[in-house]
C-alpha cells in the first residue's frame, strides 16, 4: 500500500476571496491486498467520518441534503452507494485521489494527522483480514 499525501490550496469567491487548504491522498493499493479487500468486501469500510468540506457553500450543502430519493437513486447507481455520504472509504481510495478541504491550515494538518491514523488501521485491518491461521491451538482453562 502505497500512500501519497499533498496540501493544495484553493481560492474561490469574487468580492471576498477565501482561502481553503485542503488534504490530497491517494492510495494505491498492491494486487494482494486489493484481492483481500474484494474477497472480504471491505470497500464499503469507511476510514474516516468527517462533514462536508468547506468550499461548498451553504447552499450546495442544503442541496444535498435535501435531494429526493430518485436523485439519491441514480447518484448510487452511477457512482457507487458510498458517494452518498461524506465519508472516506476505502472504494473512494480504490477509484481515484481524494481531495478534502478545510477552513485554516491547522485544521488541514489535524486532518491529515486523523487520515494517518486512519490509513495505518486499515493497512492493519487488510492484513489481519488476509487469512485464517491454519495451525491449531489448544490449552487448558
Amino acid at each position: 500500500m502505497k500512500v501519497t499525501i499533498n496540501h493544495v490550496q484553493k481560492t474561490a469567491g469574487l468580492i471576498r476571496k477565501r482561502t481553503f487548504h485542503g488534504v490530497s491522498v491517494k492510495v494505491e493499493f498492491n494486487g494482494e491486498e486489493l484481492a483481500v479487500i474484494r474477497e472480504r468486501h471491505l470497500d464499503k469500510d469507511i476510514i474516516l467520518e468527517r462533514g462536508y468540506s468547506a468550499d461548498l457553500s451553504d447552499g450546495q450543502i442544503e442541496k444535498q441534503e435535501s435531494r429526493g430519493l430518485g436523485k439519491s437513486l441514480l447518484k448510487a447507481a452511477v457512482s457507487g452507494s458510498d458517494a452518498l455520504h461524506t465519508h472516506l472509504t476505502v472504494n473512494k481510495l480504490m477509484k481515484a485521489e481524494d481531495v478534502f478541504f478545510l477552513g485554516t491550515p491547522v485544521e488541514a494538518k489535524q486532518y491529515e494527522a486523523d487520515l494517518k491514523n486512519g490509513l495505518v488501521t486499515l493497512k492493519e485491518w487488510i492484513v489481519g483480514n488476509a487469512e485464517v491461521e491454519k495451525e491449531t491451538a489448544s490449552f487448558e482453562l
